[in-house]
């Protein structure tokens, strides 16, 4: 089990790297004097987004497992805790990124409609008067 959640663990950082990698290159074609030119990368996205949920998969089922074994058994091996950390850690920085990507869409009018935020989102008015008209 340990050595089969290993080879997952370090596939997926494989996966990881790649989807912080794309993220790194649309940020660098948002920031650019062409940042419609980070739709090229869609295709490629998608492709990975497919990858990367496949291996999620993969994933879970082991980390029933591994949540089964004793926490002395989970200490004896380092390998994997470093390997989850790991990803997590990669995991955030790709999330964090990604957020800055959408900021910068947004900024260059490149969101499509239907993904906008509604306007009420940033209006406290039109919130409370929701919760006004359901109070009673």
């Amino acid at each position: 089990m340990e050595k089969s959640l290993i080879n997952e663990l370090n596939e997926h950082l494989t996966l990881c790297g790649e989807a912080y990698e794309l993220v790194q290159e649309e940020n660098r074609i948002l920031n650019s004097e062409t940042p419609r030119e980070a739709y090229a990368h869609t295709d490629r996205r998608k492709g990975l987004l497919e990858r990367v949920t496949g291996s999620m998969v993969r994933v879970k089922a082991h980390k029933a497992l591994w949540g089964k074994l004793s926490p002395a058994e989970r200490a004896k091996n380092m390998d994997i805790s470093n390997l989850i950390k790991q990803n997590m850690d990669l995991i955030m920085k790709t999330v964090m990124l990604d957020r800055e990507n959408e900021k910068l869409i947004l900024q260059h009018g490149m969101a499509p409609p239907s993904q906008l935020p509604s306007s009420r989102q940033n209006n406290p008015a039109a919130v409370a008067g929701v919760y006004q008209r359901h109070a009673t």
